[in-house]
């Protein structure tokens, strides 16, 4: 069981999804690296202050503790620190900003309210959480056991709320310009689109009869090829209606005649009383009606073969074979008229076909023979392998074609002058080179017998194996 086939959906709305996903995700891969790339700069920033700081608070500390050559009290060594340090722009920013220093071992100089255990913090950067308030550390130690140690600290809420605003100010102009530009990639999709909705139009706008091919003034260039296929197709459409047009026409015109002789000769029996006229009445019937079913049955078999899509299976046929009982079918035709029919097989005519359609090509061939040459004529049949292809040779000592009908005498309905008094549809040989398309083998016409006559000449692809 085959499930139902997937719809591919709108066009317009793929490109759509596709475009406006593709710039979301473009956006919202900006945004993040965005996003780390401002947190890097941010925090080397505010790292960098917090160095510079500190350095700075360093060689403040040790100046004052260098000016006099004399050992310098703790306290005057504060003093001179303190003015110092606070002369610094760093420290104005104590809401963010704060110092720890020490001196030979004591606190020397502190912001109010330093975090608790900050002293235990290692030299160089480092992370303290206290009380669910978390701190940007950094120690610097100037040299010797005795000297000076500096913490500098920071409330990374604050960091953090520098980095919010920066990337506000950075994202919000994109936020508000993805709407509009969202806006924008629709109107350009359907602008984009509408030569192609009017292509739409022109095609739904159409009859079932309305062939003529589609312009492609309006059509965009991408879909030129396809509007080229379509136009192809529906120039073979065209064409197919035309020759079905055609076979209607021509098939109730060879009905015609036939059912009005059936009409004429069962008139004419049913209104005489003479039993020899009812007789002969009724084998005119008899033809009539042998004729009518004949050329329906061709004209299905010349339908079906028209057909595009063909179900039948080819197999390995003997030509050999199928023309021998072709010959044996169509003896009593050719005794009636004392023609001399002959079959030349040599071995190896096997092709891959449909036996049913290759028989009807056979019978159509020699039936076509007999049919147009005279009385004590001949019909000679041969069958040899040429190469890789099987050649048929169906030629006779009839009337023959002229050269300028080869092409007209495979139209459908078609007759020759010379021989349209003879019975027959006009749909023999048009079957025989159908059959022949079908096979992928080729059809012409031959002189035939004694330097006159016809000769049709086949070529059919041969089956695979060794020519013998």
């Amino acid at each position: 069981m085959t499930g139902t086939p997937r719809r591919a959906g709108s066009l317009n709305r793929r490109l759509l999804l596709l475009l406006i996903g593709g710039i979301s995700l473009c956006w919202l891969i900006a945004g993040v690296f965005t996003y780390h790339l401002t947190r890097q700069q941010v925090n080397h920033l505010y790292d960098q202050d917090m160095i510079d700081f500190g350095q700075a608070a360093l060689s403040l500390v040790d100046i004052a503790d260098s000016v006099d050559a004399q050992p310098t009290p703790p306290g005057d060594i504060l003093a001179r620190s303190r003015k110092a340090i606070e002369g610094l722009p760093l420290i104005r920013r104590e809401a963010t900003l704060g110092y720890s220093i020490w001196y030979q071992g004591q606190r020397l100089l502190a912001t109010r309210h330093p975090p608790s255990g900050i002293e235990a913090q290692p030299l160089g950067f480092s992370n303290l959480e206290q009380d669910g308030m978390k701190w940007r550390v950094l120690q610097i130690a100037s040299s010797g056991a005795d000297g000076v140690r500096i913490w500098v600290f920071e409330d990374l809420h604050y960091r953090s709320k520098t980095l919010r605003l920066l990337l506000f100010s950075a994202l919000f102009p994109l936020l508000v310009a993805l709407p509009l530009f969202l806006v924008l990639v629709w109107l350009g999709v359907r602008q984009g689109l509408a030569p192609l909705r009017s292509l739409i139009d022109q095609v739904h706008q159409r009859g079932a009869h309305s062939l003529h091919p589609l312009s492609l003034s309006r059509a965009p260039v991408e879909v030129h090829s396809l509007v080229n296929e379509l136009n192809l197709l529906l120039e073979r459409l065209q064409s197919a209606m035309e020759a079905e047009r055609r076979l209607t026409s021509d098939a109730a015109h060879e009905i015609r005649t036939p059912l009005a002789s059936l009409r004429t000769h069962a008139q004419v029996a049913l209104r005489s009383s003479d039993p020899a006229a009812h007789a002969h009445g009724l084998q005119q019937v008899s033809r009539s009606v042998e004729r009518i079913s004949s050329l329906m049955e061709q004209i299905l078999l010349l339908a079906r073969l028209d057909g595009e899509e063909l179900h039948e299976t080819f197999s390995r046929v003997d030509l050999g074979l199928l023309a021998e009982e072709a010959i044996a079918e169509l003896a009593p035709q050719a005794i009636d008229k004392r023609i001399e029919l002959t079959l030349d097989n040599h071995p190896g005519s096997e092709v891959m076909g449909v036996p049913l359609w290759l028989g009807v090509m056979l019978t159509n061939l020699v039936s076509n023979a007999l049919r147009y040459t005279p009385e004590d004529g001949r019909v000679a049949v041969s069958l040899a392998r040429e190469d890789d292809h099987v050649v048929l040779h169906v030629r006779d000592n009839g009337p023959g074609v002229a050269p300028a009908e080869h092409t007209a005498i495979f139209t459908r309905f078609y007759r020759s002058p010379s021989v349209a008094s003879s019975s027959g549809s006009g749909l023999g040989l048009p079957i025989v080179k159908r059959i022949v398309e079908i096979h992928h083998g080729r059809i012409s016409l031959q002189p035939g017998l004694d330097g006159g006559g016809l000769g049709v000449y086949v070529e059919l692809p041969a089956t695979a194996g060794e020519t013998d």
